[in-house]
């Protein structure tokens, strides 16, 4: 009674902000069902998506009208063990059962979980990650694959997860006929009603359910494919995971509101040889594909140039950078790298969004590559954005459409002018409906409002950023400001410049920089210092047969990341801590997770790394 109770009032949370945000009505279809039937009905023998299981040869292709199909036959049996409303996990690695599950609970009008199956299972973080979600969302059911021991491994270290029914899903489900129309049905979905909960990557904060409905849901695949110029004919390729947003919306779910197709393989082989996404891309003529920063890093150091030699990008014509921040040198070294291979480096687009506004919040223009605007340093920090100087920034699009973007003083609610930092509030139809089971905090994040009047409300992003000749420049998270000496400093341009100080600095996010109080016993009591986390790998100089790089001391590479630092920002290093590969936290997108390592650092849970270090085979994201 406690649970539905919380589900009724979670769920007028949701449509009372959804009113708020003066929806109008949209075209039809408005649910993710109504879509998936009238795909099935119009284009059914299409391909929807191709999977490649090992990032080569092909698994399996499956057609709209198939997949419609399965997802009724697997509704009908969700049916059987949840209500309407009810939550239930998705917990599987293969692609396909996993689409099948999402595109079932749409049907039988229950709440998707996407998430990611705890890898290894009985890792202590991931275990308590998804005890602590499953108990936020009192899940019903957790809907699987055909692994019988998942439910028993999982269940081992989380026992209370035995509670929901599990429903597997078997090679029965995929043999369904077209014309199979499942033995219960659940009364429609509306426009309003909740799709799914998107669980946020929990970067800055614990992990939050974000109420995506089908309504915000299927507008802000519109911004996406207004904004990046997508149709039916598009060829989408991504081997990003599908508990997260960008992997889920941004690929699986666009590809279904475009009534395009997909080839989609697992982020481990990506990982493992980055060669094999781009190689996807030519074999497949893709003309869609994109990834966080990180991605487009690993495909100019973890590609050799034989391995180059044969890809041919020509078809690739949206190559979107979005999910963590977008670093101009990564821009830069993908568009050399790949340029004589076909590439059209006006074909890069950076984005920036978050789950909060389901997904794309903005993108930059087409037809050109992003604006990268270089600024005065010190004025930035002092929140003024200058032109000139030594530093680089990216712009990631204008506001169009009904998207109004406003830059606010996060005390006040004031709005700033044009070249002043703030928070980033955006207002839109598309909005998710709040956080689940939280309504207070709901109300804070979604529900904002400038002090200059207007009943329009905001979403609070929490990212700060300035507005310059109407485009959208973000700087920084206004919770992880490093203020040393009373003067403002972005983790992530500090991070940059510790990763370029060096050979021997894991390049791509490897970094982490957050200011931590220290009590050295002085008058001051400690104070605020500077504390940097780098990983350390071998330099990719040393693959293709080139001869092995001299190795340096750590005092060596402790030297250069002091001076280097010094040099850029006017600050010293307080505490430098070297790291093995992998030991800086980061989220599915590659974020990376300054308050769990500067929790680590605080903890002394932080192993310094050792030389010689070994580059790793690759690493799960």
């Amino acid at each position: 009674a406690a649970g539905n109770a919380r589900r009724l009032d979670t769920a007028r949370t949701a449509r009372r902000l959804s009113k708020e945000l003066n929806v109008r009505s949209s075209p039809r279809p408005t649910t993710i069902a109504a879509l998936l039937t009238e795909h099935a009905r119009e284009r059914g023998s299409k391909t929807f998506c191709t999977v490649l299981p090992d990032g080569r040869q092909e698994g399996v292709s499956i057609t709209y009208e198939r997949l419609a199909a399965a997802a009724r036959t697997l509704a009908a049996r969700l049916l059987d063990v949840c209500a309407p409303g009810d939550r239930a996990l998705i917990l599987e690695n293969d692609i396909a059962d996993y689409i099948v599950a999402f595109m079932a609970c749409q049907h039988a009008g229950v709440v998707a979980v996407p998430l990611a199956v705890p890898t290894p299972v009985g890792s202590a973080r991931r275990i308590a990650t998804l005890r602590a979600i499953a108990r936020d969302c009192a899940a019903t059911a957790v809907l699987t694959g055909g692994r019988g021991d998942l439910r028993a491994q999982i269940t081992r270290f989380a026992p209370e997860l035995d509670a929901p029914r599990w429903l597997g899903i078997g090679p029965d489900v995929w043999m369904a006929g077209p014309g199979v129309e499942a033995a219960r049905q659940a009364v429609p979905p509306r426009p309003d009603d909740l799709s799914f909960l998107q669980y946020t990557s929990g970067s800055t904060s614990t992990p939050k359910g974000v109420m995506v409905t089908h309504e915000a849901l299927l507008r802000n695949a519109r911004v996406q494919a207004d904004g990046m110029g997508l149709g039916a004919d598009d060829v989408i390729v991504s081997w990003l995971p599908l508990f997260h947003d960008m992997g889920l919306i941004g690929k699986v779910l666009q590809t279904f509101y475009l009534g395009a197709s997909a080839v989609l393989m697992p982020s481990l082989v990506f990982v493992q040889r980055p060669v094999r996404w781009l190689t996807a891309i030519t074999r497949y003529r893709g003309t869609v594909a994109g990834a966080p920063n990180f991605g487009y890093d690993l495909c100019v150091r973890r590609v050799p140039p034989d391995e180059r030699a044969e890809l041919d990008l020509t078809s690739w014509r949206v190559a979107f950078n979005g999910a963590e921040p977008v670093r101009p040198v990564t821009l830069d070294a993908f568009a050399a790298a790949y340029r004589p291979h076909g590439f059209d480096p006006k074909a890069l687009r950076a984005a920036y969004g978050l789950a909060e506004n389901v997904l794309i919040t903005t993108v930059s223009t087409a037809g050109a590559q992003p604006r990268m605007l270089r600024v005065d340093r010190a004025a930035l920090a002092a929140g003024r954005l200058v032109p000139g100087g030594s530093q680089t920034i990216v712009g990631v699009g204008a506001p169009t459409g009904e998207r109004r973007v406003e830059i606010v003083d996060p005390d006040t609610g004031q709005p700033r002018a044009s070249g002043r930092v703030g928070e980033v509030w955006v207002g839109g139809p598309d909005l998710a409906g709040g956080y689940w089971g939280r309504p207070e905090e709901s109300e804070r994040t979604f529900a904002a409002r400038l002090v200059s009047g207007g009943d329009q409300p905001f979403l609070r992003t929490g990212d700060l950023g300035v507005l310059h000749d109407g485009e959208l420049f973000i700087t920084g998270r206004l919770k992880d400001l490093v203020i040393v000496g009373g003067r403002n400093h972005y983790p992530q341009d500090l991070e940059a410049t510790v990763e370029a100080a060096h050979p021997w600095i894991r390049g791509g996010g490897g970094c982490a920089a957050f200011a931590a109080t220290h009590d050295d016993g002085g008058d001051d009591g400690g104070g605020e210092k500077l504390v940097i986390v780098a990983e350390m790998a071998r330099p990719a100089g040393a693959w293709a047969g080139a001869a092995a790089s001299t190795v340096p001391t750590l005092a060596e590479i402790t030297r250069a990341v002091r001076a280097s630092v010094a040099a850029e920002h006017g600050i010293n290093v307080d505490d430098l801590v070297l790291v093995a590969p992998g030991a800086v936290p980061r989220t599915s997108s590659g974020k990376v997770r300054r308050r769990a390592c500067r929790d680590a650092y605080l903890a002394g849970e932080l192993t310094p790394a050792r030389l010689p270090v070994a580059e790793p085979a690759g690493r799960a994201q």
